[in-house]
């Protein structure tokens, strides 16, 4: 019986037995005495086998890296947004400031021009007079 077990444990080794012969093996592991460490590893066997899937709970301790990176590009992707629609508020004020200004000046330069117009209204008068003498009513005094 030894030897029977020793040639199947041996083939078993091997990778080269049956289901039949795997019952045989442990069948003859319970009959003899001795092979303490064969019969541990088939009660091992035995014991996982009996375990269903679902008494196993994986504890993920580990968070995944993609998330953590997924993370990061989400924050980098808001500050990029705001900063762009920051920057682009002020670009914005900037021109409606410079507009403001530019309004102004083409203002002074409406009423200044309206002052010279105003005072040039005197000289429009003394246009008709096509000459100094005339003006000064030197004519009169020559003769």
């Amino acid at each position: 019986m030894k030897n029977r077990l020793s040639a199947l444990l041996e083939k078993y080794w091997e990778g080269e037995t049956t289901l039949e012969e795997e019952r045989e093996i442990k069948i003859l592991l319970q009959k003899v005495e001795g092979f303490d460490a064969e019969k541990k590893f088939f009660l091992g066997v035995k014991m996982i086998s009996t375990i269903h899937p679902t008494d196993f709970q994986i504890k993920n301790s580990k968070k995944k890296p993609t998330i953590y990176w997924l993370k990061i590009a989400a924050l980098f992707i808001i500050f990029f947004a705001v900063g762009s629609a920051s920057y682009r508020y002020h670009e914005k004020k900037a021109e409606r400031e410079a507009f403001e200004q530019v309004m102004h000046a083409f203002n002074l330069i409406q009423t200044n021009m309206q002052k010279g117009t105003e005072s040039l209204s005197a000289m429009e008068e003394l246009r008709h007079l096509n000459t100094t003498q005339e003006i000064f009513n030197l004519k009169e005094l020559k003769q």
